[in-house]
Protein backbone atom coordinates (compact mmCIF):
# COMPACT_ATOMS: atom_id res chain seq x y z
CA UNK A 1 0.00 0.00 0.00
CA UNK A 2 1.53 3.45 -1.11
CA UNK A 3 -0.72 5.34 1.80
CA UNK A 4 -2.88 4.58 4.70
CA UNK A 5 -6.38 5.80 2.50
CA UNK A 6 -5.33 2.21 0.44
CA UNK A 7 -5.17 0.01 3.03
CA UNK A 8 -8.46 1.79 4.14
CA UNK A 9 -10.03 1.17 0.59
CA UNK A 10 -8.77 -2.55 0.44
CA UNK A 11 -10.52 -3.48 4.00
CA UNK A 12 -13.46 -1.82 2.34
CA UNK A 13 -13.17 -3.76 -0.47
CA UNK A 14 -12.76 -6.68 1.54
CA UNK A 15 -15.19 -6.18 4.25
CA UNK A 16 -18.31 -3.64 2.28
CA UNK A 17 -20.70 -6.37 3.75
CA UNK A 18 -19.72 -6.19 7.40
CA UNK A 19 -20.59 -3.34 9.86
CA UNK A 20 -17.55 -1.19 8.88
CA UNK A 21 -17.03 1.96 11.22
CA UNK A 22 -13.86 4.22 10.93
CA UNK A 23 -13.73 3.03 14.59
CA UNK A 24 -13.30 -0.36 13.25
CA UNK A 25 -10.53 0.10 10.92
CA UNK A 26 -9.03 2.33 13.42
CA UNK A 27 -8.02 -0.84 15.77
CA UNK A 28 -7.49 -2.99 12.98
CA UNK A 29 -4.64 -0.60 11.78
CA UNK A 30 -3.43 0.75 14.77
CA UNK A 31 -4.18 4.39 14.37
CA UNK A 32 -6.72 6.62 16.27
CA UNK A 33 -9.90 7.07 14.14
CA UNK A 34 -9.79 11.39 14.23
CA UNK A 35 -6.04 11.05 12.24
CA UNK A 36 -7.78 8.42 9.94
CA UNK A 37 -10.65 10.72 8.90
CA UNK A 38 -8.68 13.57 8.40
CA UNK A 39 -5.54 11.51 6.49
CA UNK A 40 -7.57 9.72 4.19
CA UNK A 41 -9.91 12.76 3.52
CA UNK A 42 -6.91 14.45 2.58
CA UNK A 43 -5.94 11.72 0.21
CA UNK A 44 -8.81 11.27 -1.47
CA UNK A 45 -10.77 14.41 -1.18
CA UNK A 46 -13.96 12.61 0.17
CA UNK A 47 -14.70 11.44 3.62
CA UNK A 48 -14.92 8.06 5.07
CA UNK A 49 -18.66 7.47 5.12
CA UNK A 50 -18.87 9.29 1.78
CA UNK A 51 -16.45 6.30 0.37
CA UNK A 52 -17.87 3.77 2.04
CA UNK A 53 -21.39 4.81 1.00
CA UNK A 54 -20.44 5.32 -2.93
CA UNK A 55 -18.90 1.89 -2.70
CA UNK A 56 -21.85 0.16 -1.73
CA UNK A 57 -23.94 1.46 -4.20
CA UNK A 58 -21.83 0.69 -7.07
CA UNK A 59 -21.90 -2.92 -5.65
CA UNK A 60 -25.79 -2.14 -5.51
CA UNK A 61 -25.89 -0.89 -8.82
CA UNK A 62 -24.10 -3.80 -10.27
CA UNK A 63 -26.18 -6.53 -8.03
CA UNK A 64 -29.14 -4.42 -10.09
CA UNK A 65 -27.99 -4.63 -13.65
CA UNK A 66 -26.49 -8.33 -13.64
CA UNK A 67 -28.67 -10.29 -11.00
CA UNK A 68 -32.59 -10.31 -9.80
CA UNK A 69 -31.17 -10.00 -6.39
CA UNK A 70 -34.02 -8.48 -4.48
CA UNK A 71 -33.99 -4.72 -3.00
CA UNK A 72 -34.30 -6.26 0.44
CA UNK A 73 -31.44 -8.32 -0.03
CA UNK A 74 -29.22 -6.28 -1.47
CA UNK A 75 -29.47 -4.11 1.22
CA UNK A 76 -28.78 -6.95 3.90
CA UNK A 77 -25.81 -7.94 1.46
CA UNK A 78 -24.59 -4.60 1.74
CA UNK A 79 -25.26 -4.43 5.70
CA UNK A 80 -27.70 -1.60 5.85
CA UNK A 81 -30.08 -2.10 9.22
CA UNK A 82 -32.99 -1.72 6.74
CA UNK A 83 -34.31 -1.78 3.44
CA UNK A 84 -35.53 2.09 3.71
CA UNK A 85 -32.00 3.20 4.70
CA UNK A 86 -30.64 1.32 1.89
CA UNK A 87 -33.43 3.39 -0.82
CA UNK A 88 -32.81 6.28 0.85
CA UNK A 89 -29.06 6.04 0.33
CA UNK A 90 -29.37 4.75 -3.10
CA UNK A 91 -31.74 8.10 -4.22
CA UNK A 92 -29.78 10.27 -2.83
CA UNK A 93 -26.44 9.05 -4.56
CA UNK A 94 -27.82 7.99 -7.76
CA UNK A 95 -30.98 10.32 -7.98
CA UNK A 96 -33.53 7.59 -8.04
CA UNK A 97 -34.95 4.11 -6.51
CA UNK A 98 -32.89 1.10 -6.83
CA UNK A 99 -35.97 -0.30 -8.77
CA UNK A 100 -36.48 1.79 -11.34
CA UNK A 101 -32.45 2.26 -11.62
CA UNK A 102 -32.85 -1.68 -12.76
CA UNK A 103 -35.89 -1.15 -14.67
CA UNK A 104 -33.89 1.61 -16.68
CA UNK A 105 -30.87 -0.73 -17.11
CA UNK A 106 -32.68 -3.67 -18.09
CA UNK A 107 -34.96 -1.81 -21.19
CA UNK A 108 -31.93 -0.18 -22.66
Amino acid sequence: YKNISDEIIHIVQQEFDCDLTLNYIADKLHYNANYLSSIFRKETNMSFSDYLTHFRINKAKKWLEETDITGKEIAEKLNYNNSQNFIRSFRKVEGTTPGKYRDTKRNH
